[in-house]
């Protein structure tokens, strides 16, 4: 499965002298494929690590700390242990897999990032607060990527229609609409992309099988396996309130207004007593958090504010879409779920985090808006040419005074409309079909 990524690792790569680069993400989102396959295209060969399962490796980096006989650095210990002459691991990607499993190995690691070296070492960790929670002058030791689910256009190469990936990108440059026969096949596959999601994983299951019949039950595995990691790597009064924040998500997402609200979690919560345990699910892209935007100033020049009010989404709209269906109708939720399909908002919410899970991918830091008239924008980003704010529709229907007013308020130089609809530029809003938003 080709990974968007490669270009990015291609390009330290050739680099003169590199950083080691930091490659996070959950687990299951496809970091040691990516890592490897990376080694097998573009180096003679790999040394792979994984200081998880690998109990005598961490073993023998805990006697080498413990030594104070022997010169201790990244390489001699590895070198030792798979046999390989040190003079040889220049030509080879050293992917060091799960290194946060060993304490010794990670201060090895720190030493060794400060040096100018011509070696290719790859972190992977699931664990993304660990690099996230470094000091400053730790980060700039290292290169960093989170890898995310697969975007539309990966999934589209995957199943072997890449074709329409190219015919996408060529219509996003131009405005111009794609026959509509080509059009209703994208939404077609548009449609079982939010039943499959991004995980290789249910990907893969879906190409095996040429179906999505089985794809649910590799969602509840997923799901299952991201909250054991997320717990196992947290205190245990961190976990509880995580597993706390996990169970009302649902409830959260189906609401109209999508802003997270601490009394569904318990009466008397508050944003204090939560915050800690929220940003290590964003730093982990267990979810991924929308924050409310005052100033639109700050953003423009990079600014960051503190911001309270905020959305979380889940990481993969696969598993988004699965969760839905296996909890409706269940229990007291019944009501919940009625009004819910009955309002359209299950629609709405798919495609609100799917929008979300897509921009996020991208590199951007959405953020949402809203006016004292009640109009609102559920993302706004910043690229190149400016603020560009974004409204997400469940239906072709593009009136809406929100972009109007916004506009009004912020110097913009277009606005982008997603719905099903496709390809115009009228009015300096461009409007995009959902399966495009890998191109912005």
């Amino acid at each position: 499965m080709k990974r968007n990524a490669i270009t990015r690792l291609k390009a330290w790569k050739e680099k003169e002298f590199r950083k080691p680069m930091w490659m996070t993400g959950i687990k299951g989102a496809g970091k040691t494929y990516l890592a490897l396959d990376f080694a097998k295209s573009f180096y003679e060969g790999n040394l792979y690590v994984n200081f998880e399962t690998n109990a005598s490796i961490r073993e023998l980096f805990k006697r080498k700390a413990e030594s104070v006989k022997e010169d201790f650095n990244l390489i001699s210990p590895l070198c030792e242990y798979y046999q390989i002459p040190e003079e040889l691991i220049g030509n080879v990607l050293i992917i060091l897999d799960e290194i946060t499993a060993s304490k010794e190995a990670l201060n090895a690691l720190d030493m060794f990032a400060g040096e100018e070296n011509g070696l290719s070492v790859l972190i992977i960790s699931s664990n993304g607060a660990v690099y996230e929670n470094m000091p400053k002058e730790k980060k700039t030791k290292y290169e960093h990527f989170m890898l995310y689910p697969m975007e539309f256009d990966e999934f589209l190469q995957a199943i072997g229609s890449e074709w329409y990936a190219e015919v996408i990108k060529g219509h996003y440059q131009t405005n111009r609409k794609i026959p509509t026969i080509v059009h209703n096949e994208l939404i077609t596959l548009f449609e079982d992309y939010l039943a499959v999601g991004g995980m290789p994983a249910a990907v893969n299951e879906y190409i095996t099988m040429d179906s999505v019949e089985n794809v649910p039950e590799i969602h509840r595995m997923l799901y299952g396996n991201m909250q054991r990691e997320m717990i196992r790597h947290a205190a245990e009064g961190e976990a509880i309130k995580m597993e706390q924040i996990f169970q009302i998500m649902l409830p959260e997402l189906l609401k109209e207004n999508k802003k997270f609200q601490f009394r569904m979690i318990r009466k008397g919560a508050t944003y204090a007593m939560y915050r800690s345990a929220i940003e290590k699910l964003v730093q982990n892209a267990y979810l991924l958090q929308c924050k409310k935007q005052e100033s639109f100033d700050a953003m423009e020049e990079g600014r960051e504010e503190e911001k309270v009010s905020f959305k979380l989404y889940l990481p993969d709209i696969g598993i988004l879409n699965t969760l839905i269906a296996k909890n409706y109708p269940v229990g007291d939720s019944e009501e919940l779920f009625e009004q819910a399909y009955d309002n359209g908002l299950v629609r709405k919410t798919l495609l609100e985090n799917y929008t979300m899970q897509s921009l996020t991918a991208k590199g951007y830091e959405p953020v949402f808006w809203e006016s004292a008239s009640q109009a609102k924008l559920d993302f706004v980003i910043r690229n190149k040419d400016g603020i560009i704010p974004l409204e997400a529709k469940a239906s072709e229907s593009s009136r809406s005074k929100s972009i109007s007013i916004f506009r009004n308020q912020v110097d913009v130089p277009y606005a982008v409309k997603i719905s099903s609809k496709n390809y115009e530029y009228a009015n300096q809003i461009k409007y995009l079909p959902y399966y495009a938003i890998f191109c912005l």
